[in-house]
């Protein structure tokens, strides 16, 4: 079964990048994945985006539903480049959201160094086993460097809707910043 593009039938579905269902009748991207729990060998599942989660979170199923589909997609030109970019920077489509760290727990995954407590972090999100799962932060100083690109409050506005006009000149002039000391080696690393 391929990935495609098509009209909602329902509203009942929700989006598996945001959560929010997706309106009948609105364009749906649907991404083909194997499916875990049928008691045949290669059965699929059909998992639903709307079309600028899939072009953020899923790149690749996009493309590929975009390549084999007519129907009029919001935006189609600007998705495409979006997810265009996110095939040529892998690790784009890990971003998942951008706060204030609550604590100072987390490490950053980028320099290794602790994000200090209300510093801004970019949260990240891997795919496995067909959903979604944390996989911690990065300062958002280090993001581009992690990301390898600058362009990132687009991708940050997506995925933090809540977000205001000023946390977002907040993060831009951190994400100029350089990254970062990482912390020394610890005696014996890197012998």
């Amino acid at each position: 079964m391929p990935h495609v593009i098509e009209r909602a039938t329902t509203g009942r579905a929700k989006c598996r990048g945001c959560g929010v269902p997706i309106p009948k009748d609105s364009p749906r991207v649907g991404e083909a994945v194997p499916n875990m729990f049928a008691d045949t060998d290669g059965a699929e599942a059909m998992h639903w985006y709307h079309p600028q989660c899939a072009a953020y979170r899923r790149p690749e199923a996009f493309l590929q539903a975009v390549e084999g589909s007519d129907l009029a997609v919001p935006e189609r030109d600007a998705l495409v480049a979006i997810a265009a970019e996110g095939v040529a920077h892998h690790r784009l489509p890990r971003l998942d959201r951008a706060e204030r760290a609550p604590t100072a727990r987390a490490t950053c995954r980028a320099c290794r160094a602790a994000i200090p407590k209300d510093a801004w972090r970019l949260a990240l999100l891997f795919w496995q086993d067909g959903r979604f799962a944390p996989a911690g932060f990065v300062h958002a100083a280090c993001a581009p460097t992690y990301f390898e690109t600058a362009h990132l409050l687009g991708r940050v506005r997506h995925a933090t809707p809540a977000l205001t006009d000023d946390e977002a000149e907040a993060l831009a002039r951190e994400f100029a910043l350089p990254p970062p000391a990482a912390p020394p080696a610890a005696p014996g690393d890197g012998d």
